[in-house]
């Protein structure tokens, strides 16, 4: 008996030396973070029972790569929810933000490229060159309540409550327009552009004007990673992976092929 378990023993080792695989510890899992987001024209396609797709997905799944994470995806959320849910930790991850001080204060927010700026739509059959901030004062506008604005133009809303008329998207403002309701729509240029280009009772009807509304200062977009994620130690990493990117390139190769894919409406016609 004491041979037959000594025999055991020694053949044990043998397997032991001869595959040492065996000895060591099992691999730490990667740690998983939650992405929440909605569809997005040009940047992540997001349809009903499918993974996402597009440049914010691809960049997205670069990002995990590098960083060591791996990355699920939350089921279709609107981006007011989505806001919500990282604040109380329930999710980790949103990208294609702009910047505010109360976004900062739940997420940690990693800056990645600069962001189109909102653009002022008229009717197509408006005439008026409207290529100064000023002449805003005369139009009656409407905005989009969700939509985070540059703060210049955020500060000229608040400013002008009067004559600024809020609706919960996009289609809505479009509409408002159309009817001949309000003068202009301020909306985030590329979103409203497919919103256009994609209803054929809409194409030709609108156009965008000569007015920059960014003041030169596009400003940037960002990932955020929430701060009371569980993985919210990771933000270090994720923010020098997230620069690296930056400088060789991967962002701008996979972000300005998407922002000059924008079909964008036909610009102020030339007046007589």
């Amino acid at each position: 008996m004491a041979l037959t378990r000594l025999l055991q023993t020694l053949l044990a080792s043998a397997l032991l030396i001869s595959n040492p695989l065996i000895a060591e510890e099992p691999v730490a899992a990667q740690p998983e973070l939650v992405w929440c987001l909605d569809h997005f024209s040009r940047f992540h396609h997001y349809e009903d029972n499918s993974e996402p797709y597009g440049p914010s997905v691809d960049l997205m799944r670069e990002l995990a790569k590098r960083a060591g994470f791996s990355l699920s995806f939350a089921p279709r959320t609107p981006t007011a929810r989505c806001l919500r849910l990282m604040a109380e930790g329930k999710v980790d991850l949103m990208s294609n933000l702009k910047f505010s001080d109360e976004r900062n204060s739940i997420m940690f927010m990693l800056p990645y490229n600069k962001s189109v700026p909102e653009s002022l739509f008229l009717r197509y059959n408006d005439s008026r060159n409207i290529d100064t901030e000023a002449q805003l004062r005369h139009l009656t506008l409407v905005s989009i309540r969700s939509y985070l604005y540059s703060p210049s133009v955020m500060a000229f809303i608040q400013q002008h409550p009067r004559q600024t008329v809020t609706v919960d998207s996009i289609e809505a403002g479009l509409e408002m327009l159309l009817r001949g309701r309000v003068d202009a729509l301020i909306s985030p240029t590329v979103s409203t552009s497919d919103a256009i280009n994609n209803t054929s009772s809409y194409r030709q009807r609108f156009r965008i004007a000569a007015l920059d509304l960014s003041r030169h200062n596009s400003g940037y977009i960002h990932i955020a990673l929430s701060r009371t994620s569980k993985h919210a130690a990771l933000e270090p990493l994720l923010r020098k992976h997230l620069a690296d990117m930056v400088a060789d390139g991967t962002v701008a190769r996979l972000y300005d092929q998407a922002i000059a894919q924008s079909l964008l409406l036909p610009p102020l016609r030339p007046q007589n």
